[in-house]
């Protein structure tokens, strides 16, 4: 399991490493984006015009949301990763913390 520091090392090329294994449908992102449309489908049949994201990474789907005009909070444990996702919404409410 990764921990923060290697998820800031994988930050940089954490999108197209998601892109390239759901497109060959392999290990670890097979299925992501059918994943990703099922949540986004669900909160977009909500009446929430605020969400939560938890381990957010670079925002792949928060991005989405935020775009529609969704007020995007976010907590994810690494620094590079928040880094990468605020480039993308600048406006969201964006933290780094670890809860271990």
């Amino acid at each position: 399991m990764l921990n923060s520091k290697g998820f800031d090392l994988w930050s940089k090329d954490y999108d197209k490493t998601v892109q390239l294994s759901e497109e060959s449908n392999e290990y670890p992102f097979a299925g992501y984006k059918d994943v990703l449309n099922a949540v986004y489908n669900e909160i977009k049949a909500g009446s929430g015009k605020k969400i939560l994201d938890i381990g957010f990474g670079t925002g792949i789907l928060s991005k989405k949301l935020y775009d529609e005009g969704v007020e995007i909070y976010g907590i994810d444990f690494s620094e590079e990763m928040v880094n990468a996702a605020k480039k993308k919404m600048p406006d969201a409410k964006l933290y780094q913390f670890d809860f271990t």
